[in-house]
């Protein structure tokens, strides 16, 4: 099968598409033929090893000393079940999955192997696979995160990167929760985050939300760029800062600032559970995918550059086979 191979840390270039072996499915395990994945920020970050300041030697011991310890990257796929190992009942081959591989990667392949009771959710009749997978990423860490903040209906949120992957999901799961939603993007972006829901919008080129007196229940940093340290007066007493990036510092300061939650450990947003609640919500309309490009799969270099730019707009779709 084919894969993207990144066997160094480096610019989009080191990805290359090679011919490895297909991974077989081993007792509770499914084999997903791909039709789509996507190039996220996560795989740009580690791909490049652009991370947030002081947590290159963590991430190096966990993701790979010198280079990635999977070398084909990836955190989801959708796709059709081509077989299951024995036991597993929950899936047979032909049924319409998305999954995730969480931080083992392993997407970006025409194959893929996930586990049963892992991150893989049966993807609704009506959902199209690429409409399905630009949900997932930006979903579950928004879902996580309102969970751990504990997101209530009539409280004020202000998502700061609305536009971007994570932030499109936050804000549409934001008004779900029926929160007055104030999203923080590009004037450009203005119209795409009040279709999705936003009450009000902050254009980050001409207003800093942190000069305009306003406070809120809950902020939500999606960038990076929103330290608690610059936030912190415009949380109400009882707010919560939601952390989705930070450095070193910020993440170990959390373990003693009340209102800010890290999010704990990453691997635990990735869950069946998850999935399954965002295509059902899919299902009933209550989320919309936000696509930033589609790129056939031997342009995936191309949505690295993409994604190393710093404008996507959602999330950039890649497509194997017919379907690129």
């Amino acid at each position: 099968m084919k894969a993207a191979v990144c066997e160094r840390y480096g610019p989009p270039e080191v990805v290359q598409i090679r011919d490895v072996p297909a991974p077989v499915p081993g007792d509770g395990e499914v084999l997903i033929k791909a039709v789509a994945t996507t190039v996220n920020s996560g795989d740009a970050r580690v791909r490049a090893l652009r991370v947030p300041r002081g947590t290159t030697l963590p991430v190096r011991l966990k993701l790979g000393l010198t280079k990635p310890k999977n070398p084909v990257l990836g955190f989801d796929v959708a796709g059709e079940v081509e077989a299951v190992g024995s036991a597993v009942t929950s899936f047979q081959p032909g049924d319409r999955v998305v999954a995730s591989r969480g931080f083992d990667f392993g997407c970006h392949a025409e194959f893929v192997v996930v586990a049963a009771d892992g991150a893989i959710a049966t993807i609704p009749e009506s959902v199209g696979y690429r409409d399905a997978l630009p949900l997932c990423f930006g979903g579950m860490t928004a879902l996580h995160f309102f969970e751990q903040g504990r997101l209530a209906a009539g409280e004020s949120v202000l998502i700061n990167g609305a536009s971007g992957a994570v932030g499109t999901m936050a804000v549409q799961l934001a008004k779900h929760h029926g929160a007055e939603v104030t999203a923080v993007c590009s004037g450009g972006n203005a119209d795409l985050v009040e279709r999705l829901g936003a009450d009000h919008v902050i254009d980050y080129t001409t207003d800093d939300f942190t000069r305009g007196g306003r406070r809120y229940d809950v902020i939500m940093d999606n960038h990076g760029n929103a330290p608690y340290a610059r936030i912190k007066g415009s949380l109400k007493p009882d707010g919560r800062f939601l952390m989705v990036i930070g450095d070193l510092w910020q993440t170990v300061a959390a373990t003693w600032q009340k209102p800010v939650i890290s999010g704990g450990d990453g691997d635990a947003v990735f869950s069946g559970e998850s999935y399954r609640t965002l295509m059902s919500l899919t299902e009933r309309g209550v989320l919309k995918p936000v696509v930033d490009s589609v790129l056939p799969f031997d342009r995936i270099v191309d949505a690295h550059r993409r994604v190393d730019g710093g404008h996507k707009v959602g999330s950039v779709v890649v497509t194997f086979g017919d379907d690129a």
